[in-house]
């Protein structure tokens, strides 16, 4: 497919507008995922967890015989693991179909390939995989023309995984960010509280001016009316 790479410094495939679906599969190894361990009671009590294909031996048994792990006579026993599932690393595939001068990048998002991106403009070659030997970059690279019955794969680096960020529940920055919150809401609630006992006591002394003038008005006209 060399020679149907777009562009004198190969960043992409040329859109040839040959119509027609082609099968795109992407291909990437990636670590095998640790097993998980088995919580505490169970390495005390030396009852480990059930396998895989334990679990699916013992679905069709009673309930007793998954508690004993006594298997009914006659049951075959689980499948070993293959060579590929004892090794460390594991062969991912994603198929889609593509038409001829799609973009790759729209291709791999068709069939759920996650790529990693940067600048997107086919210069960083953080996005390159690899067709034909040729690596190529995802961003500006579209589905080359292919031979009839042919399917066109794609090899994704077994780096490019997506990573999800974890935060644990109890870290420095979520201590200081809840005390600092803490703080700040007692503080604004002293404020309130410090302009509510000024509010009331304004309030106290106007109440108290106002009965000395009905006080003093009272007292006046008693005054004029013992005169007359």
């Amino acid at each position: 497919l060399a020679d149907k790479i777009g562009g004198a410094d190969d960043k992409g495939f040329a859109a040839v507008g040959i119509e027609g679906d082609i099968p795109v599969i992407f291909e990437q190894t990636v670590a095998k995922p640790a097993k998980a361990k088995d919580p505490l009671w169970r390495r005390i009590v030396r009852r480990p967890s059930l396998t895989p294909e334990e679990t699916a031996m013992y679905s069709t048994q009673p309930k007793w015989r998954r508690f004993l792990r006594r298997p009914a006579p006659g049951t075959a026993p689980a499948a070993p693991p293959t060579e590929e599932e004892e090794g460390g690393e594991v062969l991912n595939k994603l198929e889609t179909m593509a038409l001829v001068g799609a973009p790759l990048s729209s291709v791999a998002s068709q069939a759920g390939q996650y790529i990693k991106y940067k600048c997107k403009v086919g210069e960083c070659g953080t996005c390159e995989v690899r067709i034909d030997g040729n690596w190529v970059r995802t961003c500006v690279a579209k589905v080359p023309p292919m031979d009839k019955g042919a399917e066109l794969k794609v090899f994704v680096r077994g780096s490019m995984v997506e990573t999800k960020k974890s935060t644990a529940f109890f870290s420095l920055s979520s201590f200081i960010s809840g005390f600092k919150n803490n703080a700040l809401g007692m503080v604004g609630f002293v404020k309130e509280g410090i302009k509510g006992k000024k509010n009331f006591e304004d309030r106290i002394n106007k109440e108290k001016e106002l009965m000395a003038q009905v006080a003093a008005r009272k007292a006046a006209k008693a005054a004029q009316e013992g005169k007359s």
